[in-house]
């Protein structure tokens, strides 16, 4: 099979499982469709017999948890078991030391150095708790993705990206307040479950932040195009689309990014915008020169989020914490927004 051939049969499998085809595929494995079409030379079957690795580790820690007889394991018992096999046995670890690297939001080389992003750490803890029959759900905590356990009626927070420590109250006040600024407060809504897709879209758009702070637009607008076959539905994204595709002369691209994100999002306050920019691009791709006797609309587009948004300089210098404690240092964030 040829690269060309190897690259159009990953896209079918990402369209198939967006398409609900493979409702028992794991955000993991998607991830890993997703990190071949950078690595066309890489065995991802290979990869897969990696996570099934772990997966088997994690059902004998499991097994091999003390409690007393017939019970169930507990919460902390389970989230040890996780930590002695995944940063453990297996050493995944958070990389501090180059947390800006985009190898670090690509799964397969994730799996290969043992570091990455907390969203990309925290895919292998998800993979292997649903094959091991625990109950775990990502949070979309801002700036730092984290991992809840539940057992028997009780639950905890793991911070994947610190060898999965457990975090308490002040802890996860003090990753928000790194991430926000000293006066914000924990809300409900920041412990909002993450999806498959939300996850998916979370470690590409990290991804595509990075392309753009290094200036290559080609790249940045090849992982939106990723990201629109996970989620085709999601109007910012055939903006954010549409806006590089013109920066980049395609044209033609452009204007079709535009007509679906037209089609996605009836905001007046979007519409008549969009509508002007898309009649422009049907004009250059014509050949009619604009008409200058007009003056332009200089009003900001806050459509979506800014293409470069500020770098968030937290403390980067989180010593590692030992496993099974509930001190968290505070990290590195990671771009959350997916669109």
């Amino acid at each position: 099979m040829t690269d060309t051939e190897r690259h159009e049969t990953v896209l079918q499998w990402l369209k198939s499982y967006a398409a609900g085809e493979y409702p028992d595929a794991t955000a993991a494995e998607a991830a890993l469709y997703l990190a071949s079409l950078d690595r066309p030379e890489g065995d991802i079957t290979a990869y897969f017999a990696r996570l099934d690795d772990i997966c088997e580790d994690l059902q004998r820690a499991v097994a091999d948890t003390h409690t007393p007889a017939d019970a169930p394991p507990r919460v902390m018992d389970l989230a040890i078991a996780l930590q002695n096999v995944i940063p453990g046995y297996h050493g995944f670890q958070g990389d501090e030391e180059n947390y800006d690297d985009p190898e670090n939001a690509n799964l397969m080389c994730v799996m290969d150095r043992k570091r990455g992003l907390p969203v990309a750490l925290a895919l292998l803890y998800l993979h292997a708790a649903a094959r091991c029959g625990l109950e775990m759900t990502g949070i979309d905590f801002p700036g730092h993705f984290l991992l809840r356990l539940e057992a028997n009626g009780e639950r905890v927070l793991l911070d994947p990206f610190h060898n999965g420590i457990v975090l308490g109250a002040a802890e996860l006040r003090e990753l928000l307040k790194a991430f926000q600024g000293l006066d914000a407060e924990l809300q409900p809504e920041h412990y909002r479950e993450a999806t498959d897709r939300t996850i998916l879209l979370r470690l590409q758009n990290n991804i595509k932040v990075r392309a753009l702070r290094s200036g290559d637009l080609a790249y940045a607008t090849a992982v939106l195009e990723r990201c629109l076959i996970i989620a085709p539905d999601e109007p910012g994204l055939w903006h954010q689309a549409g806006t590089l595709h013109a920066r980049l002369n395609n044209d033609e691209k452009a204007l079709a990014c535009f007509e679906q994100f037209l089609k996605l999002n009836h905001d007046p306050r979007h519409q008549q915008r969009i509508k002007t920019l898309a009649a422009e691009l049907r004009d250059r791709i014509a050949g009619i020169s604009p008409d200058t006797s007009e003056t332009a609309d200089d009003k900001p587009d806050d459509t979506v989020i800014p293409f470069h948004p500020a770098k968030n300089t937290g403390a980067s210098g989180a010593e590692n914490t030992p496993r099974g404690t509930s001190s968290a240092a505070s990290p590195p964030h990671d771009d959350p927004s997916p669109a």
